[in-house]
C-alpha cells in the first residue's frame, strides 16, 4: 500500500516539480554569477579593492588589471596572498592591515593560485570567481541531505542555496561559502564513515579560517561524550589542526615588522553582548529615520539568526550535523560588536549554523511559520544577489584608423556611467537597460573632431519618448510605441576629448515581473561606426 502511494502519478508529479525548482535554482545561480561578470574587469571589481590601499599594495596587483572602489573589504587582502602564496616578505607584509591575522588564512589563496596557474591575471579572477565554484559544490552535497522528495525539504534547500552568507561571500569575495564547503564535505565524510578523511579535510578547513576548527566536534562518535573522549579522536583531532599550527608557526616566523594591529579584538565579547548591542544600534539609528521600513526586515535577521542558534542549542540531537549546529551557535553567543555590525559578516561566519539548522529543525506543520522567519536571510540574499554598477569601457582597436592617435598611443573609447544596466545578451544580439535618465561617455582621442553613425534599436515596455543630447545640445528624439522599433542611424560629431551622450525618456520606468529593476527602455545592438575627420575649415 505504501509503495502504491509513493509511486502514484500524483506523488510522481509533485516529485517532479520539486525537481524542477532544484533545477530552476541553480538556473537562476548561474544566470547571477553570469551577471556579476564584468565586461572590463571580470570579476575582478568582487574583492573591492580601496583607492587607499593601492598605494601600499604588492607590486603585482598595481600590473594587473581590476577594479578599486571608494570603499574597501577583506577580500582585497586575500587576493593579494594569492598573488603571494609564500605569504613572506617586506612587501606582502605592508600591504596587508594585518599580516598574521590574514596570512594564517591561506587556503584559498593557494586554491587561487593553482587554479590561475601562476599567471597574476588568472590568479585575481580565479581567486574572485572561486566562490562560485565552492557554493556549487556546496549546493550538490546538500541534496544529500535535502533531497527534492517533498515540500519542506524543497523550501529548507533553496533556503540554504541562497541564504545571505553565501551571498554576501561570493560577492564581496570572501573565505566564508569555500570554508563552508569543506564543513559539509567533512560532515559527508564523517556521516559516511570516513572519519580520517573528515580529519584531513577539517585540517584544510583550518587553513582557510581559524574559526573553522571548531567542527571538530564531529569527529565525536555516536554515544556518551565521556566514551569518545579517546586516543583515536585525539589522534584524528591532532590531525585537525596540525596543519593550521605549523603554518601559523611558519607566518609567524616570517614577520619582519610584527605588524599585527589589534584586528579581531572586537570579534569576541561576553555571551549575548554582540547581538544586544546590534539590536540597540538598530532601534537607535531607526528611531533617528523614524523608523523606516527596512528596520523591521534588519530585526527580522537579528532575530532568525537567534532563533536558530537557540533551537540548536535547545534540541540537542546525536548526529553529526547537530554538533555543528551546536559550536557555531555557542559562537554565536559570544561574537563581538564587530561582527554584528551592520549584519553583514555575521550571516557569513554562522553559515554552518544555517544549514544545520534546515536540516534538523522540526518537520511538524505548525512550526512552518518559525521555520519561514529563520530563514529571513534567504529573501535577504535573494533581494542582495544583484551586482553593482560600474562602467563598461569599449575599446575601439578593431575599428578604423579614425580611433587611433599614434601620437599618444591612445584608442577612442565607449563608457556607460550613470543609470544603465549591465550589457546583457550575446555578440549577435545584445542590449542595455536605461533606468529612464542614463550617460554615456564617448572619448575622441585626435585633436580633431570626428564624424560618427550612431546606431540601434530602442525597445521599451510601454509607449515613451526617447531623447538624445550630446554635450549638452538637443540632437534626437523619437516615440516608441512598441516592444521593438525601428532602426535608427544618427550622425553626430564628436569633439576632442570627452563627448557626454545623454539618453532619456519623460516617461516614468517600470518594472517587468519579478525583475528589480526599474527599466525605462533599452538600446538594442548598439554601434557606433566612425566615418571621418571632421577638417578646422569646416
Amino acid at each position: 500500500m505504501e509503495n502504491t502511494s509513493i509511486n502514484s502519478p500524483q506523488e510522481r508529479l509533485k516529485r517532479l516539480v520539486y525537481k524542477s525548482i532544484y533545477i530552476a535554482a541553480f538556473v537562476f545561480f548561474a544566470l547571477k554569477i553570469y551577471q556579476h561578470h564584468h565586461y572590463n574587469y571580470g570579476y575582478s571589481q568582487l574583492p573591492l579593492f580601496n583607492h587607499d590601499f593601492q598605494e601600499r599594495s604588492i607590486e603585482l596587483l598595481k600590473e594587473t588589471p581590476h577594479y578599486t572602489h571608494e570603499d574597501g573589504y577583506d577580500g582585497q587582502f586575500y587576493a593579494q596572498l594569492a598573488l603571494k602564496p609564500l605569504a613572506r616578505g617586506t612587501e606582502i607584509e605592508t600591504a596587508l592591515d594585518n599580516y598574521t591575522y590574514r596570512a594564517r588564512r591561506i587556503l584559498f589563496s593557494w586554491t587561487a593560485w593553482c587554479l590561475g596557474l601562476g599567471q597574476p591575471s588568472w590568479i585575481l579572477q580565479a581567486y574572485s570567481f572561486q566562490n562560485a565554484i565552492f557554493w556549487f559544490l556546496t549546493a550538490i552535497l546538500l541534496i544529500r541531505w535535502l533531497p527534492p522528495i517533498n515540500a519542506q525539504n524543497t523550501f529548507r534547500y533553496i533556503a540554504c542555496f541562497f541564504t545571505l552568507g553565501l551571498v554576501n561571500s561570493f560577492s564581496r569575495a570572501l573565505l566564508d561559502g569555500p570554508s563552508l564547503f569543506l564543513i559539509v564535505m567533512a560532515a559527508f565524510l564523517i556521516e559516511t564513515r570516513r572519519s580520517w578523511l573528515g580529519a584531513a579535510t577539517l585540517g584544510l578547513a583550518g587553513l582557510g579560517k581559524e574559526t573553522n576548527l571548531i567542527a571538530v566536534v564531529t569527529l565525536l562518535g555516536p554515544g556518551k561524550l565521556r566514551s569518545n573522549l579517546n586516543s583515536q579522536f585525539i589522534l584524528k583531532t591532532a590531525i585537525a589542526i596540525l596543519p593550521f599550527v605549523l603554518w601559523f608557526a611558519y607566518v609567524i616566523s616570517s614577520s619582519q615588522f610584527g605588524n599585527s594591529e589589534n584586528i579581531g579584538t572586537r570579534n569576541f565579547t561576553l555571551p549575548f553582548v554582540g547581538a544586544f548591542e546590534t539590536f540597540l544600534t538598530i532601534i537607535k539609528v531607526a528611531g533617528d529615520k523614524g523608523f523606516p521600513p527596512g528596520t523591521f526586515l534588519t530585526l527580522a535577521t537579528l532575530g532568525s539568526l537567534l532563533v536558530q542558534g537557540i533551537y540548536l542549542l535547545a534540541r540537542p540531537k546525536n548526529s553529526v550535523w547537530s554538533r555543528i549546529g551546536i559550536v557555531f551557535a555557542i559562537l554565536m553567543l559570544v561574537l563581538g560588536p564587530a561582527v554584528w555590525e551592520g549584519l553583514q559578516a555575521v550571516p557569513r561566519v554562522l553559515l554552518p549554523m544555517t544549514i544545520a539548522f534546515n536540516i534538523l529543525f522540526s518537520r511538524k506543520l505548525f512550526l512552518i511559520p518559525i521555520l519561514v522567519f529563520a530563514n529571513t536571510l534567504t529573501f535577504v540574499g535573494i533581494s542582495s544577489f544583484e551586482p553593482k554598477l560600474i562602467e563598461e569601457r569599449f575599446e575601439m582597436v578593431d575599428e578604423s584608423n579614425l580611433a587611433y592617435d599614434p601620437s599618444t598611443n591612445e584608442y577612442s573609447y565607449l563608457e556607460f556611467t550613470n543609470g544603465w544596466s549591465i550589457n546583457e545578451g550575446k555578440k549577435s544580439r545584445y542590449w542595455r537597460w536605461s533606468q529612464g535618465d542614463s550617460v554615456a561617455e564617448f572619448f575622441v582621442p585626435r585633436n580633431q573632431s570626428i564624424e560618427v553613425e550612431l546606431s540601434f534599436t530602442p525597445k521599451t515596455i510601454s509607449p515613451r519618448d526617447i531623447i538624445l543630447e550630446v554635450n549638452g545640445e538637443h540632437i534626437w528624439q523619437a516615440e516608441n510605441e512598441q516592444l521593438y522599433g525601428d532602426v535608427y542611424k544618427i550622425p553626430l560629431i564628436l569633439i576632442p576629448g570627452n563627448n557626454t551622450l545623454r539618453f532619456y525618456s519623460p516617461t516614468p520606468p517600470e518594472k517587468i515581473g519579478s525583475d528589480p529593476r526599474p527599466l525605462s527602455f533599452a538600446l538594442v545592438d548598439y554601434n557606433f561606426r566612425l566615418i571621418r575627420t571632421i577638417p578646422e575649415s569646416e
